[in-house]
């Protein structure tokens, strides 16, 4: 009965974690990704640092192995509660919408449409209180199971 929960870096850390830990029945990630083409006009010096994913900037930004809606369809068919807002300025929430719809055809072909949420509010890069309720409710009905 593992769930992961993160807001901006922890967001996608804790798809990342799902991706490679089967144990991890229920993810949540608040202003966590957009795809790497997206991100800051696709300047991705920001998702790297000494200690965090430095290789990305040895590739292209098209020649990048993987994006997120590859992570997110590993993670099928468990859950996923993504809070993706309007106001966010570094993940774009339109580019979230087009990895979950990419990543969505897999969790149709599972069977499990529905387990992937995004939500919108009109906030900047936050949590809201309405949010957090949502993602605990995703996260008590997964792990409840």
């Amino acid at each position: 009965k593992i769930g992961a929960i993160g807001h901006s870096l922890g967001g996608h850390n804790s798809l990342y974690t799902a991706a490679f830990e089967d144990r991890v029945k229920v993810v949540v990630s608040s202003c966590g990704f957009d795809s790497f083409l997206d991100y800051m006009d696709g300047n991705v010096k920001g998702w790297t640092g000494v200690r965090y994913m430095p290789r990305l900037l040895d590739f292209k930004l098209e020649e990048i192995p993987f994006d997120f809606h590859e992570v997110l369809s590993v993670i099928a068919p468990r859950p996923i509660y993504v809070n993706a807002p309007i106001g966010d300025a570094n993940f774009r929430w339109r580019s979230v919408d087009r990895v979950g719809k990419a990543a969505g055809t897999v969790y149709e072909f599972l069977g499990a449409t529905g387990a992937l949420a995004i939500e919108h509010p009109d906030v900047g890069h936050s949590f809201p209180l309405a949010q957090r309720e949502s993602a605990y409710a995703v996260i008590e009905k997964a792990l409840k199971q």
